[in-house]
């Protein structure tokens, strides 16, 4: 059946707070059925039910978080950028990307770039830790590194997990939702809208990397966060495909949800927080040149700007491409 978007030829600022106001009306009416639904599941109140949640240490604790991460998650990243599409193009699939697939050789090369990057992503993140915000951001800067705290306590208590299937369940929770939820909204949704209204589509992939870093309030994963961004959103340009910067996303939370569970359980001797970590300067000049030479291969591979009628339905609504690109 033929409809006509609600929204569809509205200005690029009004999509942008459109899509706003969408993420914020989605968070809390999800947050509200979860405590619904949770308060049922595990026969709590709200207010115990909240209590239990900031206690992941314990098991009960634990499962609560569980539920209501998956909750905030589907809440804040999933729903809203599919229900923007339907509200502002014609077919929603092809305004989030879902319709071509990528080049075979492309996605390969975009999979072996989450790995070879990986010393210099870690050396990245050691850098980040040298820097300071100004005097005047300090507090910003404070409450920034607490939240990362928290994060990262309930992030560990998550991973910390003996059976199988609750590996693959954080598969689900940590790798796999994210990776489709965090690419819909600054990759289908926001990249093109900020590459719209600033005439640059540089400037959009530039923007929603860095509001994707700053989104994970991890002050000292900024910098590399930021990098990964950049990753994700050029993979997102020159393909013209999310699946290729979902499989990305996915293959990098993935394999640090993978080897946590190996190192935890005895399998391995590497623990996270050093796989990857560039030993000596000759591993992270290696790492520069594969990464450099798979980006390029990226880049070598991309679709043309205007090439066939399915390119063309493609961006009919937000261009990935703007005139002079």
């Amino acid at each position: 059946m033929n409809y006509h978007p609600l929204f569809g030829q509205t200005h690029t600022g009004f999509k942008l707070f459109l899509f706003l106001g969408l993420m914020l009306l989605s968070t809390l009416l999800v947050m509200v059925l979860s405590l619904l639904i949770g308060s049922l599941v595990f026969g709590l109140p709200f207010q115990d039910l909240l209590f239990k949640m900031g206690q992941p240490q314990s098991e009960s604790g634990l499962e609560i978080a569980r539920f209501m991460q998956i909750g905030s998650q589907m809440g804040l990243f999933v729903l809203p950028p599919i229900l923007f599409a339907l509200l502002v193009s014609r077919p929603a699939s092809a305004f989030l990307g879902f319709r071509l697939r990528p080049n075979g050789w492309a996605m390969v090369a975009a999979l072996l770039l989450m790995f070879t990057a990986l010393p210099l992503i870690h050396e990245m993140g050691e850098w980040n830790k040298l820097m300071k915000l100004p005097q005047w951001l300090s507090g910003l800067e404070d409450w920034m590194k607490e939240k990362e705290e928290l994060a990262g306590v309930l992030t560990e208590a998550f991973l910390r997990v003996n059976a199988w299937y609750l590996l693959l369940f954080n598969l689900l929770m940590i790798a796999l939702i994210p990776a489709v939820g965090e690419e819909l909204v600054f990759r289908s949704v926001l990249q093109p809208l900020l590459g719209k209204g600033l005439r640059s589509i540089h400037a959009g992939i530039v923007i929603s990397a860095l509001l994707f870093s700053a989104m994970h309030m991890q002050f000292y994963g900024l910098l590399p966060r930021f990098a990964l961004g950049l990753l994700l959103g050029y993979a997102y340009y020159w393909s013209g495909s999310i699946w290729l910067p979902m499989a990305m996303h996915f293959v990098n939370n993935g394999a640090a949800v993978v080897v946590y569970y190996l190192h935890f359980n005895g399998f391995i001797e590497t623990a996270m927080e050093d796989f990857g970590t560039p030993q000596g300067s000759l591993m992270l000049i290696v790492s520069m040149l594969l990464s450099a030479a798979l980006v390029y291969g990226l880049y070598r591979l991309k679709l043309p700007i205007a090439s066939t009628d399915t390119k063309k339905g493609l961006i009919n609504d937000e261009p990935f491409r703007t005139s002079g690109d």
